[in-house]
């Protein structure tokens, strides 16, 4: 298999999707994963905290549309065969209740090594004001007889 077959989806960015920030789902978020910090539980949104980790939240509403895209693409043939790579988040502004962020993919670098294809993408984030929030770059592998 060619490596310059991919060549073409290196930049492609997908539609943005939309994510609203609510209070409830910062506090579900911190309940879950048992954080005891209590300014993720102010019941006042205004004086609310958003844990970093709450990207992940958001973020993962991105993945759906971005996995869709590159299956009818023909880029990963078979999701078990998906393996996840790693990821690594580059937090600019928090986030807080009202935020209503967009959330945009795009496949920075796709290439096989060792018999796997690696498929690099970022995912930028902006709330309401056009302001970066935070970058996701994370890499997917997929196994062989997945691509």
């Amino acid at each position: 298999m060619s490596e310059s077959k991919y060549d073409k989806y290196i930049g492609m960015k997908l539609e943005p999707v939309t994510f609203d920030v609510v209070g409830d789902r910062i506090r579900q978020y911190a309940k879950a994963t048992d954080d005891p910090n209590p300014q993720f539980f102010e019941k006042d949104d205004g004086k609310l905290l958003t844990p970093l980790a709450f990207t992940s939240v958001y973020w993962i509403s991105a993945i759906p549309n971005f996995l869709k895209k590159v299956i009818d693409e023909g880029i990963i043939k078979d999701l078990s065969r998906l393996l996840h790579g790693g990821q690594r988040y580059e937090f600019l502004k928090l986030v807080k209740p009202g935020d209503k962020l967009e959330l945009y993919v795009e496949i920075k670098n796709i290439y096989i090594k060792n018999n796997m294809l690696f498929l690099e993408f970022s995912l930028p984030v902006k709330n309401q004001n056009e302001e970066m929030v935070s970058i996701l770059t994370t890499t997917f592998i997929i196994r062989p007889g997945g691509f």
